[in-house]
């Protein structure tokens, strides 16, 4: 039953997997805003279904439920991010993009509640959980008219009048320096008239490196723990001595940390820069999840009931890593490594391996626990990838704060060098002739449709 029931949480995912692949052409088909409300409509529909299969009572039309519901989950985070980096100023943008992480979290933090068996965690009241989710969503669905379509969108569209007043909304600045603004994203945009589709990413080098490198964030940030966390903390706390009481008000305590975590993250983003905040932060939650593993060892060969509380301590701990860096960073971090043009494409791969990593992750956690022991599971599904995504990381990511894609390409020529690897990165040896500089730069213009910056640089 453990090993069905494992699947049916998981297959939220599967449907998430699906609307990855839907996030570009969504996307790009119908815009950021209008993208929100067919997501909106889909999980309303998931959830009214979900309630229905209560009281039929049919199980199928549940995992259907849960199907449509992952789909509208993938499409609505890919978008929101999308419209966030594109909606906000290059030097608020870090903060802003922090925000889809943050509301991730608060949502996390009202699903702890209200699935508590003294709320509606109960065999009677649990239908009450998606009635509830369905009345945020339509809060959400109201308040969606009163604002603008992005204005990156709208530049795609040539509706020029239309992102000057989206940008002089959403940067709170005048119609004067809404053109200035206007005219630094046409710059971007220009000669960029191609949209790139998911395969272009694969295809095209320049792209791949660096959209690559945004997929290895996500890979990590879905390899560190928080899925199995998020879907079966309750159960793990049970199996390290708490009761149901203590479990629940545990996961609540968990999901607050996560927020409160994410808060402070949008604060410091832009101060100390990407880079920085998601190697500290995977350093902290590999550290964590081999505290975690050892504690959870210890008490399934003695069974200290204090190993419990300990465990929520570095949970916390481990949440707060979590929500500091990957948690939000994941969300945006592939749009600023790609232009404008590739950022729907990119953020789509972002988006299907997260949902694949985490429907893999859900489906073998309680398996692989009921086979070889809680802890054992943990240490191999959660240390290695974290271990091997963060020495690549650290050799491959560039900081990409309040940078273009050419200060991008310049930030990653600047890395340190990998002995292994094969890169000649040291920039004090290297001489490149001038014709090689204007090769690059032209390929670049190329992927991102920057003659003028190109200009300028050269």
């Amino acid at each position: 039953m453990q090993n069905i029931w494992s699947f049916v949480v998981a297959i939220l995912f599967l449907g998430a997997l699906v609307g990855s692949f839907s996030i570009r052409f969504i996307a790009d088909w119908v815009g950021r805003k209008n993208g929100l409300y067919i997501s909106i409509a889909a999980g309303v529909l998931a959830g009214g279904m979900a309630i229905a299969s209560k009281f039929i009572p049919l199980f199928e039309l549940y995992i259907v439920s849960r199907i449509v519901m992952g789909w509208s989950v993938s499409v609505s985070l890919g978008l929101s991010a999308l419209f966030l980096s594109e909606a906000s100023p290059k030097q608020n943008r870090g903060a802003i993009g922090m925000m889809t992480g943050t509301c991730v979290q608060l949502g996390t933090v009202c699903g702890s509640v209200v699935a508590m068996p003294q709320i509606f965690g109960t065999e009677d009241l649990w239908w009450l959980i998606y009635a509830t989710e369905i009345g945020i969503m339509l809060c959400f669905g109201a308040a969606l008219p009163f604002f603008p379509e992005s204005p990156g969108f709208l530049i795609q569209r040539g509706a020029t009048e239309a992102a000057t007043k989206s940008i002089a909304f959403f940067y709170n600045c005048d119609i004067i320096d809404a053109q200035k603004h206007l005219n630094e994203i046409k710059e971007e945009q220009k000669n960029s008239t191609k949209k790139f589709k998911m395969m272009d990413v694969v295809i095209k080098k320049s792209l791949r490196d660096k959209a690559f490198i945004g997929v290895v964030v996500t890979f990590a940030m879905s390899f560190s723990g928080v899925a199995v966390i998020n879907a079966f903390a309750f159960e793990i706390l049970k199996d390290t001595g708490l009761d149901v009481l203590e479990a629940s008000l545990a996961n609540d305590a968990i999901s607050v940390v996560s927020m409160i975590s994410s808060v402070v993250a949008a604060v410091i983003v832009d101060r100390n820069g990407r880079r920085s905040l998601l190697l500290i932060s995977f350093t902290g939650i590999l550290i964590c999840n081999l505290i975690i593993f050892g504690l959870m060892f210890t008490f399934y060969k003695f069974g200290y009931h204090v190993l419990g509380f300990i465990l929520i301590c570095f949970i916390c701990i481990f949440t707060f890593f979590f929500a500091l860096g990957p948690g939000p960073l994941c969300y945006f971090i592939n749009a600023e490594l790609v232009g404008q043009a590739a950022r729907s494409a990119a953020q789509s791969w972002a988006s299907v391996i997260q949902m694949l990593s985490r429907f893999v992750i859900v489906t073998a956690f309680l398996p692989m626990k009921n086979q070889l022991g809680e802890a054992w599971s943990y240490l191999i599904l959660f240390v290695a990838p974290v271990a091997v995504s963060l020495v690549y990381l650290y050799f491959s990511l560039p900081e990409t704060k309040n940078k273009n894609p050419f200060e991008v390409e310049e930030a990653i020529e600047d890395l340190p060098k990998f002995p292994l690897c094969g890169r000649s990165r040291r920039v004090q040896d290297r001489k490149i002739s001038e014709q090689m500089v204007i090769t690059r730069q032209m390929q670049l213009v190329e992927d991102y449709g920057s003659i003028e910056s190109l200009s300028y640089r050269l």
